[in-house]
């Protein structure tokens, strides 16, 4: 019998591999799993210098073509490099294809352009493979989303790109169980893809995991876990000059991938917050799943300024570690999570800032979020997911 065998393309990262986002977490866990569930199944990856390295920190153990993110340099000079990482990527991917043999799968991890490209080669060059794209999110029109406008416009229409293109080619598109979700499968149906080809995917977390992690010594107030633009960076400093002045000595420590932190923390210093908001940052940029858990249990509750998700994994962890979440009243948190969190009107700082220091204070509110949000977190085991998506895949 002819070994299955699956292609991952995971190109996102370019030269960097320290912000960890939600689809090579997924990527990693699902695949993983699938390793002992079909140890008959081949699987391999393509993937970049930064996509390598943060993989191999999380513990990746699938063999890896790694495709080129740029011409000379090893490190990204500055943020917008990326998209320039992604056209080397794209190209370096495609030929790359040349090389390797037929899968009887590709799956794209993102839809970035340059996951998208390589795999539109393996159905040209190998008809009889099947292309599953993954799809995490659904970008905002520019004018909706915080951040640079013109890098805004640049990332929505890279996106209209990549879903027109999997509409058309893809064999099946997997999506969130979420408001983002439903829109990225609303435009896919707009560029004429079949809803047969359309399946609703799930995200998880490591319950076992991350109850068996230490519970230390609580050190800090709150966390934050990634920061970048749409995740709430410019709200950090507003939030927390509001909540200081209300409960003098609240700390909040940043952790998980940073994205143009740098002006961030320049501003913290300059402000004077520099001993109540402190990024946490380990040696190599990695921490072992067990040792993050646990690092994240030395925070008393979780900030979540989230402007947009895709899913929400760092809440569903926190909620898991026992840490109460406060976080915008997305639609996509509602749509999951329900009332297991301290839900706060879209983008107002003040009511944050509120909702930040009765957690803190009001002991029979940090209980009852406590309680409502380990109940909420045992719905999701990547265990049973994997199991779901591997029926998915191998079954069709």
């Amino acid at each position: 019998m002819k070994m299955f065998t699956i292609q991952w393309i995971l190109n996102g990262c370019g030269l960097e591999g320290g912000s960890i986002t939600g689809g090579p977490v997924r990527f990693h866990e699902i695949s993983r799993r699938w390793q002992s569930l079909h140890p008959a199944t081949k699987q391999r990856l393509m993937t970049t210098p930064g996509g390598k390295k943060m993989l191999s920190g999380m513990g990746c153990e699938i063999p890896a073509t790694i495709v080129r993110a740029s011409l000379v340099l090893r490190h990204e000079p500055f943020r917008a490099f990326r998209f320039w990482s992604y056209i080397i990527s794209a190209i370096s991917g495609r030929r790359a294809v040349k090389s390797l043999e037929s899968p009887d799968v590709v799956i794209t991890v993102s839809d970035y352009f340059c996951d998208i490209v390589p795999a539109l080669a393996f159905k040209r060059r190998m008809p009889g493979c099947r292309w599953v794209a993954w799809i995490h999110h659904r970008e905002l029109p520019p004018a909706q989303r915080p951040g640079n406008r013109a890098v805004n416009t640049l990332t929505w229409k890279m996106q209209e790109w990549s879903l027109r293109r999997i509409a058309r080619h893809a064999d099946s598109a997997w999506v969130y169980d979420t408001d983002a979700g439903d829109l990225v499968k609303a435009r896919l149906l707009a560029f004429g893809m079949d809803p047969g080809r359309i399946r609703i995917m799930r995200c998880g977390i490591n319950l076992r995991q991350i109850a068996d992690a230490p519970s230390p010594v609580k050190t800090f107030d709150a966390a934050m876990v990634g920061v970048r633009p749409n995740k709430g960076l410019y709200d950090i400093i507003p939030i927390w000059e509001k909540v200081l002045t209300m409960r003098p000595g609240t700390t909040l420590r940043l952790m998980g991938g940073m994205s143009g932190e740098a002006g961030m923390l320049a501003e913290i210093k300059s402000r004077g917050l520099g001993d109540f908001i402190v990024p946490f940052k380990p040696d190599g940029g990695f921490l072992p799943a067990e040792q993050y858990y646990a690092k994240l249990k030395e925070a008393r509750i979780l900030f979540a300024p989230s402007h947009e998700e895709g899913w929400g994994m760092a809440v569903c962890e926190a909620m898991a570690a026992g840490l109460p979440v406060a976080a915008y009243d997305l639609p996509v948190y509602k749509r999951i999570y329900g009332n297991a969190f301290r839900a706060v009107p879209c983008f107002d700082h003040d009511k944050f800032a509120e909702a930040i220091v009765s957690l803190l204070d009001v002991q029979s509110e940090f209980e009852s979020f406590r309680e409502r949000g380990l109940a909420c977190a045992e719905k999701y085991d990547w265990d049973e997911i994997a199991k779901d998506d591997s029926k998915s895949l191998l079954c069709s």
